[in-house]
């Protein structure tokens, strides 16, 4: 008897199909699927669940809270104007959109109230790459260097994993001059701490860190993290405090595939209690070709700055809760 695969079955419905189980260590809705911990419970909807209810924030979204993004939110939307201007198919588009919303009765002062029309318009926090805002941000180039950048991490990550050169000849001498800098301040890469994934539990947040470096003359492990992005930083906020995050991260996560697909998880101690907690070492390689160097990231005061992002998320998070609207009833005692 011949067997049919139902993720190709095109007859099929819908709940005929079973999802693929969910990887730990994945990012899904913005946050990072996790093992539970010790003593620690899982959703009470599902029976015998082995993972955290709704996922763990991702650490770069948290160390943002303590961030100014007005310049870059002032970049993004010239950027979003000049793609219109340069497209005028999309800028069509973008016309019968709000034509036809207009000729529905959508008020565009409470567009928060139409999520269909606002995703098409600007997205998802998750994903806003085909929504108008995104497209025309494409079409500036605008995504540009953030595209050269992951392409030359993921370069770097191979490095790591293989000892393999790989991608186009500036990519290449890219990661030969990242090491090349390394040497030269007697540090190294240590083999298996690359590309790790870290649950710090204080401020409840997960991340992936690049690098693990021993200084070869002291035999100190440095939390390190490479950067590619042309300028050099306005500022140093949130790289500490993401470096920080994860070098005070009390677990590492290791995975291994499961019979079943995805994957078995588990927890081992994490950088916290082995790399030096007061410095770490930012890995600045433009992608547009400037000669890398380092940066010292002062896990001290980055420390302090992604605590205070943990209580701004807090507190940004009870601001909207259904127990402050409750409570905002005049006469209703909170």
């Amino acid at each position: 008897m011949v067997g049919v695969d139902q993720a190709e079955d095109p007859f099929a419905s819908a709940s005929d199909i079973k999802p693929a189980p969910k990887e730990f260590g994945k990012v899904y809705n913005g946050r990072y699927h996790m093992p539970l911990l010790s003593g620690e419970c899982g959703p009470k909807s599902v029976k015998d669940a082995d993972y955290v209810s709704g996922g763990i924030q991702r650490m770069t979204n948290l160390v943002g809270a303590a961030e100014d993004t007005r310049a870059l939110n002032v970049w993004e939307q010239a950027m979003a104007l000049v793609g219109l201007a340069l497209s005028p198919e999309l800028y069509e588009e973008l016309t019968l959109m709000v034509h036809q919303a207009r000729s529905d009765g959508v008020n565009f002062e409470l567009l928060r109230e139409y999520p269909r029309l606002r995703e098409a318009l600007a997205g998802t926090p998750q994903d806003s790459g085909e929504s108008i805002v995104g497209r025309a941000k494409h079409a500036a180039k605008a995504n540009a260097a953030a595209q050269r950048g992951t392409n030359r991490h993921t370069a770097w990550e191979h490095r790591g994993e293989t000892g393999e050169l790989i991608g186009t000849p500036a990519m290449q001498e890219h990661v030969v001059d990242v090491e090349r800098v390394l040497a030269k301040a007697g540090l190294e890469r240590v083999p298996g701490l690359s590309e790790r994934i870290v649950r710090n539990t204080e401020i409840g947040a997960v991340g992936k860190f690049d690098d693990i470096l021993r200084e070869i003359s002291s035999g100190r492990f440095l939390m390190a993290d490479l950067k590619t992005k042309a300028r050099e930083f306005f500022t140093f906020v949130t790289v500490d405090a993401q470096l920080a995050g994860y070098a005070y991260s009390d677990w590492m996560l290791a995975t291994r595939p499961a019979r079943d697909g995805g994957n078995v998880a588990s927890y081992v101690p994490g950088p916290r209690y082995h790399v030096d907690l007061t410095e770490g070492v930012i890995l600045h390689a433009p992608s547009d070709g400037s000669p890398a160097h380092l940066d010292r990231a002062d896990l001290v005061q980055g420390w302090r700055v992604a605590q205070l992002a943990r209580q701004i998320v807090d507190v940004r998070a009870n601001g909207k809760s259904a127990a402050r609207h409750v409570a905002s009833i005049w006469g209703v005692q909170s």
